[in-house]
């Protein structure tokens, strides 16, 4: 197998595109000592054999020139690159590598790279060809629409270069070049610098694919420029030749070139930094009666608010003056018009004919041209900045295609009706509004006009959609709640190529179409008879939800915020299929084994009635009759994901009524086993078989991760992972597009619902939560330990090579994190000394915290990263207040995590202070007796520590919550928590993977972030 891959030149003057290939091959690993850097790269295809291969997967490039490159590329420390295909190490190593190459200059690069497709590449492509053919494409549109002007760049004395470049001050442009950048391979730039690769800032990065894209559309543009010297001024002529086919420079004084060059800056200046407050307008009318030919009318339209517009009349008639528009003064209006106008004959030819006039205000369109504007045209002029108005019925989009109108109802039936089941329904050919028959259809279509009058209204008629009507009619389909539930999930969705445009449902079908997409919330269910306790308002409305998508066989996800009971509500909803007597077989359910005694002891409280059996430890059942004996007259089943894993085969074969599982984005990486444990064992049976899945994480903003848990829920929504990557995760992630995002929405949001503690409509009685910093300096002994440890850092770091940095820079911080909390954690010290508080200014400002907390019979959480820490912290804190502090970390069993919450949350003379691990202790927990949290070493994902504090902040919470944040001033804790700060819009991503965002920081930023500043 070999694998393409193509890399960027950049040559000044001449910058190309270089193809290569590596493949799986069996190659000797060298020592590190025999290695003379660059080596030829022993995994990559010979040119020779680069050529075969491509022509015969029929990839082969029209002009490509065999050369040699140098590349900095992945390599393992025995001396050998990565092989095609494998996943990059994060302790990998960057070496140079010579690599053979076909080059092609950017005009060629670009014919090549739009033949490739978007998405769902062909498995001889690596992933970064995808991302090329994004951004060709994305050059061609910038061809289309006109975003480009001539450049003219000094060179050296008597020449300069003429080039054309992209104009990027469109917004839908600038996000583009932004979402590209942030998603280019680092193989794209391979040819740079090794001290460049891996580390480059975003700046870096957009400029790198403005200067690609620019490449790319020069080399278009000059392909199919004319050149016309006739009647032009010697030196423009000699610059529109330099814009043609060949390199551009053109000979010039010194006095030309400043002449040339000042003419161009002004000329891209003006265009590029211009917003004026209207642009000139076409406003088509339909044909009057007795006439074939369309009224085109211009005039200026406000940029603000397209519906205040001003006919061209008003404008020649403002003069020099003011033009009003509403509220808005526009100066000198004519020119703009005629500014506009002259843009538009760019997207529109028959323009040309209306501007004859000094003055124009109108002119009239000939059917075939209306039907230009209408189709193709109306985009390309808005594109150049026009406005456009259509008659409504030839607006554009789906509203002026050929669709459907459908009428439909519930039968009458019992509450059991299934998804699958037909309505009562009837439906009508629609377009532009207007309805028609299928006569009138055939009637229209024999006029072979693509513009037609049916009722009083022009329409257009494609083709397609009389073919696509055409076979509707004759299979006149059935129609079942599961369609129309699509149907109007979103807009703009089809029934057999068709689009509808109009959807009535009756009385009983809106009210279930209301529920199921939370238009109107299913009605509420009090607590089913048997439940022991009272359920709050909003979780009566959630126990509603889960009966309602239960009713119709659909997984849901109940993704309320931590700590509103999601746990209640499904026990509630359980006891309510108990009590309904729907409850026929057990129900399994999964979760993290730190919460399984949660689980239990909540519904013995809860549910009595339920009866619950804990499948775990090593007397659990291990065979299926074993396994079915111990489910007699049981109705809930708890067991772990690691257990679901494990005994998949023994789960998988019983007839369960439901699946549950709880803290759901743990089967969030589609790969993992026990995700893929958890979706077989979702699979439909011999019986249906629920699905609900609770999370605390918004899972509907994490496009990636959505789909295991849709897969899991309800498989058919999104499809196969194959077509979810192709419909919305690459189209979302990687290039930002609204519109799938939108439908993505629309699909899921049936299925989730979530509510937040922040929703005083949600949860009024909830108390206040405070956040309270705790500034602290460094003792004497932490500064110094500080300062060396980064001067000697920061020169292996700088010695090192590249791939060893990322690696050392994360050591690094975390050393200095330990620093700051206390010298003993850096220095390996085990015991608890007479002066350990003395030395950490952190320590001591906590002891002083922690006493007034003792003083007033206050209880607190104490998290830390840092195992050894707190086992160092539990000895001081023990000592110091002469009382037990459990220490709950990675290690506790099971039983020693539960006695030591009870004895926390229970007992009134139980410990006053609980410390635990972040990743140990941060989820699962219910622990409010606590009313401080505090955060010694801070972890720089705010939703981690936002989880570790909602163990106190929840229901059952009667005090308010202060939660203290230690920072240490001038060190890095300070630096990047004003980061966070900064950047709060954009923390969850900045930071969603801890430190690693750390990791590749140039040697200068890595200075700067953790050099120790003087505190005043």
């Amino acid at each position: 197998m070999s694998l393409l891959h193509a890399v960027w030149l950049p040559n000044p003057g001449a910058p190309h595109l270089a193809l290569w290939a590596d493949t799986w091959r069996v190659a000797k690993p060298r020592k590190l000592d025999d290695l003379e850097a660059p080596l030829l790269h022993p995994l990559a295809l010979e040119a020779g054999d680069l050529k075969a291969w491509l022509e015969e997967i029929d990839r082969l490039p029209a002009e490509a020139q065999a050369i040699e490159v140098q590349l900095t590329l992945p390599s393992r420390s025995n001396g050998l690159p990565l092989m095609a295909g494998e996943a990059i190490p994060k302790t990998v190593q960057w070496w140079p590598w010579r690599v053979p190459a076909l080059a092609m200059a950017p005009a060629d690069a670009a014919s090549w790279l739009g033949q490739l497709p978007l998405a769902s590449s062909p498995a001889e492509l690596g992933d970064d060809l995808s991302w090329w053919a994004h951004l060709q494409r994305w050059s061609l549109s910038l061809v289309a629409r006109g975003r480009w002007l001539p450049v003219v760049r000094r060179l050296e004395p008597g020449h300069v270069q003429a080039s054309w470049q992209p104009l990027l001050n469109h917004e839908e442009d600038r996000r583009r070049l932004e979402d590209l950048a942030s998603q280019m391979p680092l193989v794209v730039s391979a040819a740079d610098t090794p001290g460049a690769l891996g580390c480059r800032r975003p700046s870096a990065k957009r400029l790198q694919v403005a200067q690609i894209a620019g490449a790319l559309l020069d080399g278009q543009l000059r392909q199919g420029f004319q050149t016309s010297s006739e009647g032009l001024d010697p030196l423009l002529a000699g610059w529109q030749k330099a814009l043609g086919p060949g390199d551009g420079i053109l000979a010039l004084s010194d006095d030309d070139s400043a002449r040339l060059i000042s003419a161009t800056s002004r000329w891209r200046e003006t265009v590029a930094g211009q917003v004026a407050p209207a642009r000139a307008l076409l406003e088509l009318d339909t044909p009057p009666e007795g006439s074939e030919l369309w009224p085109l009318r211009f005039g200026l339209q406000a940029e603000a608010d397209a519906n205040l517009r001003q006919s061209a009349a008003a404008v020649w008639n403002a003069g020099d003056g003011v033009l009003q528009l509403g509220e808005i003064q526009v100066e000198q209006p004519g020119e703009l018009l005629l500014e506009g106008l002259g843009r538009a004959l760019v997207a529109f030819e028959p323009l040309a004919r209306g501007l004859d006039a000094a003055a124009p205000e109108a002119m009239e369109l000939a059917p075939a041209e209306a039907f230009v504007l209408v189709r193709t045209a109306a985009a390309k002029l808005r594109d150049v900045g026009v406005g456009v108005v259509l008659p409504p019925s030839l607006s554009g989009g789906l509203a002026s295609r050929l669709g459907l109108a459908i009428k439909a109802e519930l039968p009458e039936q019992g509450r059991g009706f299934s998804l699958g089941e037909n309505l009562e329904w009837s439906w009508q050919l629609m377009i532009g509004g207007v309805t028609l028959t299928l006569k009138e259809l055939e009637r229209l279509a024999g006029k072979r006009s693509p513009l037609v009058q049916h009722k009083g209204a022009w329409i257009e008629l494609r083709p397609s959609d009389l073919k696509n009507a055409e076979k509707f009619c004759a299979a006149d389909p059935p129609l079942s709640l599961d369609d129309a539930l699509r149907l109007t999930a979103s807009e703009g969705d089809t029934l057999m190529r068709l689009p509808v445009h109009r959807f009535e449902a009756g009385p009983r079908l809106q009210a279930v179409l209301e529920q199921y997409h939370q238009q109107k919330a299913p009605d509420p269910l009090a607590a089913p008879e048997g439940f022991e306790g009272q359920l709050r308002p909003y979780q009566e409305r959630g126990l509603g939800w889960l009966a309602f998508l239960h009713r119709f066989d659909q997984g849901a996800c109940l993704a309320d915020d931590m700590g509103l009971g999601k746990t209640i509500q499904l026990l509630a909803f359980l006891q309510h299929l108990k009590a309904e007597q729907e409850l026929k077989r057990p129900v399994l359910l999964v979760a993290p084994t730190s919460v399984l005694t949660n689980w239990k002891r909540e519904a013995a409280q809860f549910t009595p009635e339920l009866q619950v059996l804990e499948h775990y430890g090593p007397k659990r059942a291990s065979t299926d009759a074993a396994l079915k004996k111990a489910l007699k007259s049981t109705d809930l089943v708890l067991t772990s994901y690691g257990l679901l894993q494990r005994d998949s085969e023994l789960l998988g074969n019983f007839d369960w009524q439901g699946l549950v599982i709880d803290e759901a984005q743990a089967i969030k990486n589609p790969g993992s086993k026990q995700s893929k444990a958890a979706r077989s064992l979702a699979r439909p049976s011999r019986q249906s078989r629920f699905r609900i899945a609770l999370t605390g994480t918004p899972v509907e903003n994490r496009v990636s991760e959505l789909w295991a848990l849709m897969d899991f829920l309800n498989p058919r929504v999104l499809g196969e992972e194959d077509f979810f990557r192709q419909r919305y995760r690459l189209p979302i992630e990687r290039y930002g597009d609204t519109s799938s995002l939108k439908d993505l929405k629309a699909r899921v949001g049936p299925f989730i619902l979530r509510r937040l503690k922040s929703d005083k409509s949600i949860i009024a009685d909830l108390p206040e939560k405070l956040e309270l910093p705790e500034w602290v300096e460094l003792s004497g002994e932490q500064a110094k330990l500080y300062r060396k440890t980064v001067d000697d850092t920061l020169e292996a770091i700088q010695r090192a090579p590249l791939g060893q940095r990322h690696g050392q820079v994360l050591g690094l911080l975390t050393k200095l994190k330990q620093i700051c909390n206390h010298p003993a954690l850096l220095l390996g010290e085990e015991e608890v000394g007479a002066d350990f508080a003395s030395r950490s200014a952190k320590l001591q400002r906590l002891e002083e915290i922690l006493e007034e907390v003792m003083e007033a019979g206050d209880r607190a959480l104490l998290f830390t990263q840092f195992a050894s820490w707190g086992h160092l912290l539990k000895n001081h804190l023990q000592q110091r207040w002469r009382q037990e502090v459990p220490f709950l970390h990675g290690g506790s069993s099971k039983n020693e995590r539960q006695a030591m919450v009870d004895r926390f949350q229970q007992d009134p003379r139980g410990p006053q202070l609980f410390l635990l691990s972040l990743k140990a202790g941060g989820v699962g927990l219910n622990l409010t007796r606590a009313s401080h949290v505090f955060h010694i070493d801070r972890w720089w994902n705010p939703a981690v520590e936002n989880q570790a504090t909602d163990r106190a902040y929840r229901i059952g919470q009667t005090q308010r919550v202060l939660v203290h944040k230690f920072i240490t001033t001038g060190s890095l804790e300070e630096k990047i928590d004003r980061m966070i700060q900064e950047k709060a819009s954009l923390a969850a991503d900045i930071v969603g993977s801890g430190e690693e965002w750390l990791g590749g920081l140039e040697l200068s930023q890595l200075r700067d972030l953790v050099s120790l500043e003087a505190t005043p």
